[in-house]
């Protein structure tokens, strides 16, 4: 194995010898024809260098950046004005595009809410923009910005010729030679007729509405973009069509300029315009059908509720007309209220009124429509009284030898008339003087023809009657309050009472002979003084005397007494007015 000598020792210095041997040792002469030549040599590999600079570290930019911002600066500020005049025209045609571009809007904006500011959608729209926490114009610009782009085309601005076209939609796709040619045509026309050139961008056409859809035309240098729009177009969609506009021309530029009818050269646009084709569809059919689905529930809702509120309407109505309508005779409505669909009556009956389902049948009252609550009351309504009396004279128990008829003479007087026996005539005369509210008819039992029983003749009947008159009219008293003559309601309805007992016992003292002396006697308690309380005595025992001849006793029989004061142990007995019936037989 051969040892390795270390380089330092031997290092090869002939490349050297070599250069000194060809240019010298003085490299003067070699600079000097570099530096002659170094522009042709730089301008050579200069471009080439950047790019292979740039694209292994991106180096490049970042130097070049800076640099040409500090220069653009520089020279702004040194020929501000030369600067402003240059681009004077392009940026006059900017500031007119931009701003018709907001006037487009703006004037798209407030048609839909002039359109739409007082129609019911409007109402339903401030309700939701309210509910929503935004604005009313915001909320109505996302309403109608309801669109879908359904074709591009491309079409070559100085020959007119179609570039390329895409669709949403292959089937619905129009005819895009036809509408190129079409928009060709259009143009020329409006810049002929009116004088205009057809070169100047800001005067050709850029929207053409129709019934179906609206071309929206974008216009390029080279080429324009149409694209057919179907419902409302918004902003941000125009800026996508200027967008993929300036990213055509930037990739076709080449093409574009040395176009000559071959489109070859752009066939692979698609994925540059096909980011236009989008979409805010409205709502497609399944949503419509759910809409008619709920439009069809909100229809049954709506029936339902008139219905409910027809037939609270009526029962309300019905509820009126009870509380209107006027009871039978011993019939009293307290209270009628509206539940579960019925109308609730709370009624008091007496048992001798009409039926109640009679009543509502006779006033054209439905009663299925009714729940009556029924209870049982006495009635004091002289009509429903002489239905009493005319049931228990018609319902009384008699024997196959008796007879008994009940015959009116006037609107208040009854004749009980037939032939009983003495206890039959006893028993039906108790009865008819318990009847409720009695005292406000008159009725005469004394044309009963008694017939003898067990020996007993009618004196001995009549005087049995007698008897028991007079220890009716003997128990009887009025009371009066404290310091108080004259008589109250309650005090006048119980005389009408004891002045037909009186009446009735004058009579059948007649028939046995009898004179009959009623004494009325006044007393008070002792709150007051003697002299006091014996005026005041005096005056009640008057003033119940005056009642009963008001109320048809006779005069002769009544004798006003003055106790004066009793000392009872119970003070109200003594502020009463009593009764005390004297009787004698006739010489």
């Amino acid at each position: 194995m051969t040892d390795k000598v270390p380089p330092s020792e031997f290092t090869d210095n002939s490349l050297e010898k070599v250069r000194e041997l060809l240019i010298g040792r003085d490299d003067k002469f070699v600079r000097e024809k570099l530096d002659h030549d170094a522009k042709g040599f730089v301008s050579n590999v200069v471009s080439e260098a950047l790019l292979e600079r740039e694209s292994k570290d991106g180096s490049v930019n970042k130097v070049l950046v800076p640099l040409v911002e500090k220069s653009l600066n520089r020279s702004i500020e040194a020929n501000s004005e030369k600067i402003v005049g240059t681009l004077y025209p392009l940026v006059g045609a900017l500031v007119r595009k931009a701003v018709s571009a907001f006037l487009v809007e703006f004037v798209e904006r407030t048609n839909a809410l002039i359109e739409n500011s007082l129609s019911p959608k409007s109402i339903s729209w401030r309700f939701k923009a309210w509910q929503s926490g935004i604005k009313y114009s915001e909320y109505v610009a996302a309403q109608i910005y309801q669109y879908q782009v359904q074709q591009l085309l491309v079409i070559h601005r100085e020959t007119g010729t179609l570039l390329h076209s895409i669709s949403a939609d292959p089937e619905k796709e129009k005819d895009a030679d036809l509408i190129s040619s079409m928009l060709v045509a259009i143009n020329d026309f409006v810049a002929d007729a009116f004088g205009v050139s057809s070169n100047e961008p800001e005067n050709e056409l850029g929207e053409i509405k129709t019934e179906d859809f609206t071309l929206l035309i974008k216009i390029g240098p080279q080429a324009l973009l149409v694209a057919a729009v179907t419902g409302s177009i918004p902003p941000e969609v125009r800026g996508k069509l200027q967008q993929a506009l300036e990213d055509f021309h930037r990739f076709y530029q080449q093409p574009l300029i040395n176009y000559e009818g071959d489109n070859a050269a752009f066939d692979g646009c698609e994925t540059i315009l096909a980011d236009c084709l989008v979409s805010e569809k409205k709502e497609g059919e399944g949503k419509k059908s759910k809409r008619l689905v709920g439009a069809a529930l909100l229809l049954v809702v709506l029936i339902a509720l008139c219905t409910l509120s027809f037939l609270r309407l009526s029962l309300s109505i019905l509820k009126s007309d009870l509380h209107e309508l006027s009871p039978p005779p011993g019939v009293v409505v307290t209270d009628a209220y509206i539940s579960n669909g019925k109308v609730h009556a709370k009624i008091l009956r007496d048992p001798a009124a009409d039926n109640i389902e009679k009543w509502f049948s006779d006033s054209d009252i439905d009663l299925s429509r009714i729940i009556v609550s029924e209870e049982p009351f006495v009635s004091l309504k002289p009509s429903i009284v002489e239905r009493k009396l005319e049931k228990l004279i018609r319902d009384y128990p008699l024997s196959e030898h008796e007879t008994i008829s009940l015959d009116k003479q006037n609107d208040n007087k009854w004749i009980v008339l037939g032939d009983v026996f003495a206890s039959t005539a006893i028993n039906l005369t108790q009865k008819i003087n318990n009847l409720p509210g009695i005292s406000s008819l008159e009725v005469d039992t004394s044309p009963l023809s008694i017939k003898a029983e067990y020996e007993i003749d009618n004196a001995a009947l009549q005087k049995v009657a007698l008897t028991r008159l007079v220890n009716k009219v003997s128990s009887q008293s009025v009371l009066f309050a404290t310091n108080q003559e004259a008589l109250s309601e309650v005090q006048l309805a119980k005389l009408e009472i004891l002045a037909n007992d009186v009446k009735q016992l004058l009579s059948v003292a007649k028939k046995t002979n009898t004179i009959v002396s009623i004494v009325v006697m006044g007393a008070s308690d002792n709150s007051g003084s003697s002299a006091r309380n014996r005026e005041l005595s005096q005056k009640r025992a008057e003033n119940v005397v005056n009642s009963l001849i008001s109320l048809g006793v006779e005069s002769s029989v009544l004798i006003p007494v003055s106790l004066g004061e009793l000392p009872l142990q119970n003070p109200s007995m003594g502020r009463s007015v009593m009764l005390n019936v004297l009787i004698s037989s006739a010489l």
